[in-house]
């Protein structure tokens, strides 16, 4: 637990009682804001991030629940109830100016826009809200097993959402909310777990698991650009939603093992337009949201679809989510194609004069993924094949791998690792990778190895 958090909590109660009581540069606001932000600084000395929740009326800090407070205490819980504000999140680094924001915009009971929203508008990104989520992995709870619940849960939430927009119901935010809050945790503790199960190639909810896939692999793209708290989720929100225009399309155009004719190729490019429809008439739908769905074909030179749309910048956003959303398209099975290794598809992505994707946003993504992302199943040189279970730092031709066939093709009985870093007397490697392989041609699933 936080060093005085019992104080830290009172200091939060005060802040805001005097944040809905006085002007934001009264003396006892001001004096309330410089109190918490010292407290939250020595608390966030030696932890990334604190994390406070309210279970009924009682408070709970990271994992130690708070003795029973006064009144007042009971008031200040009871009132983010009111909010449906169940968590709040502070990570290391935040500033004065962002809990002075954070006050402000949380004694303000009812805004227009969602708490969430203006606090991003605000600049505050070190200061998350949420609800608690009992699918969600807790902040010590790290590993494939922790992040494949994660992961299965938001597939199925990924579905709910699909089939209220098909039905013609506005999709709910609060499950898109929820998933994005479980993937950032996992994308801030354990990205490389979540990477691994993005990596599946199975096509039985192609539709869901690449809506989770994309949300995972923008959000890990733009975590490496520092971006977090809420505009962290705001990236992995839109990017979840990015073709919800889709339940619009035929299912006979979505699945079409051949090229599409040209009216179909119209039918298939209006789910863009659709789907900046469907997030914009949704409330509490993040703004980026319907940017994200209308541009995330555009090309970095206005090519691509919708046709016509005049002199823009792309987002950010789009240009992330374009990138993942390509990547795990061309690497996914699919009833009429396999999926291509992740080495021939970042050889397509960084075609020399492509238009596609911003070059740098590209380049950087390819670093963050690595040649051979961990759970990619590989051939060595001496024909044995594994899994990969760790990268080099400095080598992304060189990681380690857990050997599982022999030359021969036999299974081992005792599998064992080898690190292609490694070199022997004469200073050579014995060991290398030469190529990924498909997990369906050795019949292994990585996720047992990991």
């Amino acid at each position: 637990m936080a060093p005085h958090a019992d104080e830290l909590v009172r200091r939060l109660a005060a802040g805001l009682r005097a944040a809905e009581l006085y002007a934001p540069q009264h003396p006892l606001v001001q004096r309330s804001i410089q109190a918490l932000a010292s407290a939250l600084s020595a608390a966030l000395a030696d932890a990334s991030s604190l994390v406070i929740g309210f279970i009924g009326d009682d408070v709970v800090v990271n994992d130690a629940r708070l003795g029973k407070g006064s009144a007042s205490l009971t008031g200040f819980v009871r009132g983010l109830r009111d909010r449906e504000i169940e968590k709040i999140t502070f990570h290391r680094g935040v500033t004065p100016t962002e809990v002075q924001a954070f006050l402000i915009e949380l004694a303000v009971k009812k805004g227009t826009q969602p708490l969430a929203d203006r606090l991003a508008a605000a600049d505050v990104r070190r200061i998350a809200i949420g609800r608690l989520s009992i699918e969600e992995a807790e902040p010590d709870q790290v590993g494939i097993e922790a992040a494949k619940r994660v992961y299965h849960t938001a597939v199925e939430s990924a579905e709910a959402l699909w089939d209220q927009a098909r039905a013609g119901e506005q999709p709910d935010p609060e499950t898109a909310r929820k998933i994005i809050d479980s993937l950032a945790n996992i994308v801030n503790q354990d990205r490389t777990s979540l990477m691994a199960l993005t990596a599946l190639k199975k096509y039985d909810n192609y539709t869901f698991t690449h809506m989770v896939n994309v949300a995972a692999l923008s959000m890990a793209q733009a975590r490496a650009l520092n971006l977090d708290g809420p505009l962290l989720r705001e990236f992995g929100f839109a990017a979840l939603m990015h073709d919800i225009g889709k339940v619009h399309t035929p299912l006979e155009v979505l699945n079409k093992p051949g090229k599409l004719t040209t009216d179909e190729f119209t039918v298939m490019k209006q789910h863009v337009v659709d789907g900046a429809h469907i997030l914009r008439r949704t409330p509490e739908m993040p703004a980026l949201a319907p940017i994200v769905a209308f541009e995330h074909h555009l090309k970095q030179d206005l090519s691509g679809y919708p046709e016509n749309i005049g002199h823009r910048k792309l987002n950010l956003c789009t240009m992330i989510v374009s990138i993942a959303d390509v990547f795990d398209a061309l690497r996914s099975n699919r009833p009429y194609r396999e999926g291509l290794a992740t080495t021939r598809i970042k050889s397509i992505m960084a075609e020399q004069g492509n238009p596609a994707f911003n070059q740098i946003l590209l380049r950087r993504f390819v670093n963050l993924m690595g040649l051979f992302p961990i759970g990619t199943i590989v051939r060595l040189n001496t024909e044995e094949v594994g899994v990969v279970t760790a990268e080099h730092p400095d080598d992304p031709f060189r990681p380690q791998v857990k050997i599982l066939y022999d030359a021969t093709g036999e299974q081992l009985d005792a599998p064992y690792l080898a690190n292609t870093w490694e070199r022997d007397s004469r200073g050579a490697f014995p060991k290398a990778v030469v190529e990924s392989v498909d997990p369906d041609g050795v019949e292994l699933d990585p996720l047992t190895v990991l």
